[in-house]
């Protein structure tokens, strides 16, 4: 894996092999379905809203939590986009994405 570091972005988001989309897809869901990180996400999107709610408007602080808000809700997406990703490729593989 120390030869990615190297790396440009364009050769690191080559196109994955059905391999690689089966596990980073089924590794999603796990993390997906893993009650301490739902937890610890609700609980971390939470504080953001409660400080939003108090913060002054256009202040650090408010614009602190949107960005939290923002990045919890981008984690959950990213992983939600694996598994979709996974689906779509196995709908497609399969003949024409009719199935």
């Amino acid at each position: 894996m120390t030869e990615l570091n190297h790396l440009s972005v364009d050769q690191k988001s080559r196109r994955l092999s059905d391999l690689e989309v089966d596990n980073r897809a089924a590794e999603a869901r796990v993390l997906l379905e893993n009650s301490l990180l739902k937890e610890a996400l609700n609980d971390v999107y939470s504080r953001a809203i409660g400080t939003l709610l108090t913060a002054d408007v256009g202040s650090l602080t408010a614009s602190t939590a949107h960005a939290t808000m923002k990045a919890v809700t981008a984690v959950r997406s990213q992983l939600e986009q694996y598994v979709t990703d996974h689906k779509m490729r196995q709908k497609f593989s399969k003949g024409g994405g009719n199935g």
